[in-house]
């Protein structure tokens, strides 16, 4: 018997069992995604224990990976199951301690506006709105500037379903979820009519003329660390000890993260010490390209520096530093932001491609007394009621501007349209620069 007449042999043989054949699969009702409800707090492995359980599985985790899970596990993520912020919390914030911080930054909006045009219809977007003090101070401003309900919409850049649902009932008289669909996941209308949207991601809010605000929303961004060896730059992972607790170490060969993110100029100088947020330089160019592009200007104040810095990286709980590594997910963790890499990420650079124009850093203390806050002060004080209610306004005032507090350690910095350099040049830029003297 040849091969030939071996093959038919086994085709008679196996087509019956090929046409008879049933389905290999039953079909399998998926849930339907409204009805699905996480886990409560409490229920879930901790933050810990998802940390330790990754690094046995993969080995070291980097600054970065760290930062991500502690800070948006849908469950025990620090931001996700509680309130963070105020004198209970954590920390506190610029826009908590006085309300003259949030006007001072609507006027400035307003005024930079006008070198523009009417600067309507507006989009407000918020990144990170905290407890949404600072918008409503905003929009307490604004409203006294003409601006009424068809000119605005607020859009609030939001991870926090926890966070979410405080600005919801502190900004809103009226809010609800909305379908999956939507590229918003919750909506809602302020008390005089204004719409409020909210989004998990800057990308998904539309591309409109828009004030872009992000007020210590870049100190969380998650950086990865680097040091300087003898054999070349190597990243700062994060580890397990013998003791069964997390501790730092270093790189054996350089990874991925050293080939991508260690480049000049970032590495330039005698540096032996580097942390570099590729989340905040991708948000800084999505900022700078949305305000050349479709108009607006977006201002970024956080406590920072401009490049001088290479370790940063620690932890508040109870407005106390205590060690990052510890007790994840039960503190803030923060790192200051390294201004010079937002600057490199999202100037215009000549014979390339545009981005914005990039005004400061400027220390928080120049920026609003520059912006006549000390004019807003003599306002507030001469209308308090009480001796008591005046040295507060004045206490809280001096919080902002005293060098040895929030005035220096606070920076500014503004993106402008690129088309605005000859009206930038005749106007200067409010806040970063020092105005005339008025003449006598």
């Amino acid at each position: 018997m040849n091969s030939r007449q071996v093959f038919r042999m086994c085709n008679k043989l196996l087509i019956p069992q090929t046409i008879s054949r049933g389905f290999g699969y039953k079909v399998v009702k998926r849930p339907d995604p409204k009805t699905l409800k996480m886990p409560a707090p409490g229920t879930t492995p901790s933050i810990m224990e998802i940390l330790k359980e990754k690094i046995r599985l993969a080995g070291p985790i980097s600054v970065a990976d760290y930062m991500h899970i502690v800070a948006t596990n849908p469950t025990e993520g620090y931001y996700m199951k509680k309130e963070v912020i105020g004198q209970e919390g954590d920390f506190i914030t610029s826009p908590e301690i006085s309300q003259l911080f949030g006007e001072i930054l609507g006027i400035w909006f307003y005024a930079e506006t006008q070198k523009m045009g009417t600067g309507k219809p507006l989009q407000i977007v918020e990144l990170g709105p905290g407890k949404g003090t600072l918008l409503l101070d905003i929009l307490r401003v604004i409203n006294n500037l003409g601006y009424r309900a068809p000119d605005v919409s607020l859009h609030l850049v939001e991870i926090s379903s926890t966070m979410q649902s405080i600005q919801a009932n502190r900004i809103c008289i009226s809010h609800r979820e909305v379908d999956l669909d939507s590229p918003h996941n919750y909506e809602g209308e302020t008390v005089s009519g204004i719409k409020v949207y909210w989004y998990n991601d800057l990308k998904k809010v539309p591309n409109n003329f828009s004030w872009y605000i992000a007020h210590e929303f870049f100190d969380v961004l998650p950086i990865h660390k680097f040091e300087k060896t003898e054999n070349g730059w190597r990243e700062l992972l994060i580890d397990i000890d013998g003791q069964d607790k997390l501790y730092y170490r270093i790189s054996a060969e350089a990874n991925n993260a050293v080939r991508t993110l260690v480049r000049p100029p970032l590495d330039s100088g005698d540096k032996t010490e580097l942390e570099i947020s590729g989340r905040a330089m991708s948000i800084a160019r999505q900022l700078a390209h949305r305000v050349d592009q479709f108009g607006g200007l977006a201002l970024i104040a956080d406590y920072g520096h401009e490049g001088e810095k290479g370790d940063t990286f620690r932890a508040f709980h109870k407005h106390q530093v205590v060690n990052p590594l510890e007790n994840p997910g039960t503190c803030d963790l923060t790192a200051d932001v390294d201004f010079h890499q937002l600057r490199i990420a999202a100037a215009k650079i000549p014979t390339a491609e545009n981005f914005a124009l990039v005004m400061g850093p400027v220390k928080q203390k120049d920026f609003l007394e520059r912006c006549q806050a000390p004019a807003r002060l003599e306002i507030l004080l001469k209308n308090a009621k009480t001796d008591e209610d005046r040295e507060k306004v004045q206490m809280c005032y001096d919080m902002l501007v005293d060098p040895e507090k929030m005035g220096e350690r606070f920076k500014f910095m503004a993106f402008y349209p690129s088309t605005m350099e000859q009206i930038l040049n005749k106007y200067p830029p409010l806040g970063f620069s020092t105005p005339p003297k008025p003449k006598s």
